[in-house]
């Protein structure tokens, strides 16, 4: 396996809030900007959903995003709705807490039932699960954070005490690395076994679409423009924009891209409905789609020693060579593990 960088903060959870914060200036200080014109509050209140019976198990739902979702929803769906408490100031959380009979406002220090004994969450870089860890450290709970996405140097780290569910263990290796205070254990992926047991797609069309990620804070956006508009204009590929790129500065580089000769995707269309061979820098995309069986490969011209890392800790190929194999996703069904390690089982793992 090719080596590279690993985490820009391998254990430093506040300057990787400061580098994501001044990442985000411009977003967050229009988000500041709406909420004073319209007096919006600025957090929602978290509401915290009780079983009928003293819950063991804590779910923090901190973000509601497709990816999000497989990691933290679905181990619901395998745990004991009569034993498991919910923390979320998502609307969707209601519906999620099947078990639910008391739902109560929470804010930071306030009561959780001392009969938890293991929380899952996305990690402490979010809002509600950061205010939950001195909980858990006090109360002696397992505190387990699921990885929800493909791992780059700028991941958020880990604090210390957590136990890590990884998709695998070269994952697991990369976000652990040279920490003692954290353990870990693989589970898979939930997002990557459940595209794996759709039904597989057939090419419709050999037009391949390059998955735009302009929005990443990794690479800049110039350079990934250039990628973009180099391979578009060289291949007849067609560029799908990602669902962040609606900004006023993604916006004028889609223009921009157009007048060089670039056409971009606007039909609205499923990946899977297009049919159509994938290739992207470094997006979970490609690997979605190998698991469907559409043809998939990653590019750069010139990649820096990170992108050949996460490269080759993911299989991804390059193009112009075999397409990506899809992962082994014969075992189990990822949130299934989760729910039994978090229902007491395995605690002792990592």
């Amino acid at each position: 396996v090719m080596t590279g960088p690993g985490l820009v903060f391998p254990d430093d959870l506040d300057a990787w809030c400061r580098w994501s914060d001044s990442r985000n200036r411009v977003r967050f200080g229009l988000a500041a900007v709406k909420r004073l014109v319209g007096h919006q509050p600025s957090v929602t209140p978290a509401k915290l959903y009780l079983p009928v019976e003293r819950p063991t198990a804590l779910v923090v739902l901190d973000q509601v995003s497709v990816s999000c979702r497989y990691a933290t929803f679905d181990p619901l769906e395998h745990l004991d709705p009569d034993r498991t408490a919910v923390l979320s100031a998502h609307s969707e959380a209601r519906e999620a807490a099947t078990g639910a009979v008391r739902v109560m406002e929470w804010n930071e220090g306030g009561w959780l039932p001392p009969s938890i004994e293991q929380v899952l969450t996305l990690g402490t870089f979010n809002h509600l699960a950061r205010q939950v860890k001195p909980w858990a450290t006090r109360h002696n709970a397992r505190f387990c954070v699921i990885q929800h996405g493909l791992l780059t140097p700028w991941a958020p780290p880990l604090s210390p005490g957590d136990h890590l569910f990884a998709w695998s263990e070269a994952d697991a290796e990369y976000q652990c690395a040279g920490r003692s205070d954290v353990t870990s254990e693989v589970i898979g992926s939930q997002m990557l076994w459940k595209a794996s047991r759709l039904p597989k797609v057939e090419v419709l069309d050999e037009t391949p679409v390059m998955l735009g990620q302009l929005h990443g804070a990794e690479l800049g956006r110039a350079a990934k423009q250039r990628i973009y508009t180099e391979f578009c204009t060289s291949t007849g590929a067609i560029y799908r924009p990602h669902p962040n790129e609606a900004d006023v500065i993604s916006r004028v580089q889609h223009r921009t891209m157009t007048r060089a000769g670039v056409v971009i995707e606007v039909s609205g269309k499923s990946l899977v409905e297009e049919g159509r061979p994938v290739v992207s820098i470094f997006s979970t995309g490609t690997l979605e789609a190998a698991c469907r069986g559409l043809p998939s490969w990653v590019h750069h011209p010139d990649p820096p020693a990170w992108i050949e890392d996460f490269w080759s800790r993911y299989n991804l190929s390059r193009w112009g060579d075999e397409p990506t194999a899809p992962i082994d996703s014969s075992g189990d069904e990822p949130a299934s593990i989760i729910a039994k390690a978090l229902s007491g089982q395995g605690r002792d793992a990592g």
